[in-house]
């Protein structure tokens, strides 16, 4: 049995402060015909930030449950955009010279 956060449907009021909570793996996913969330058992690694978020205390952890980090990396590598890269245009040491003497040069005038 995984250890995934528990949803008690009779408090849950689909307001989806818990989604929010859930940011690196989006385990939680709101049902809208029955309005009230739910916990994917493949994503959930047991960070209990949704337990803190949510103000019905309709969504919990076992008392034994644990963090899965390991699963939270692996999901997080997997989805986690590529950043951008800054191209830096290489100067060579005579043009730097060069436009260091220009500004000094401006600054005697």
């Amino acid at each position: 049995m995984a250890t995934i956060a528990i949803v008690n449907h009779e408090r849950c009021v689909g307001c989806e402060l818990c989604t929010r909570a859930c940011g690196v793996t989006h385990a939680i996913e709101l049902d809208l015909q029955r309005n009230w969330v739910e916990v994917s058992e493949e994503l959930c690694w047991a960070c209990g930030a949704c337990e803190r978020m949510c103000p019905f205390n309709a969504i919990a952890l076992p008392f034994w449950a644990e963090p899965n980090k390991e699963l939270r990396d692996s999901i997080y590598a997997k989805n986690r955009k590529p950043k951008k890269s800054r191209v830096v245009a290489q100067v060579s040491d005579d043009t730097a010279e060069e436009e260091e003497e220009e500004v000094l040069a401006g600054q005697s005038n």
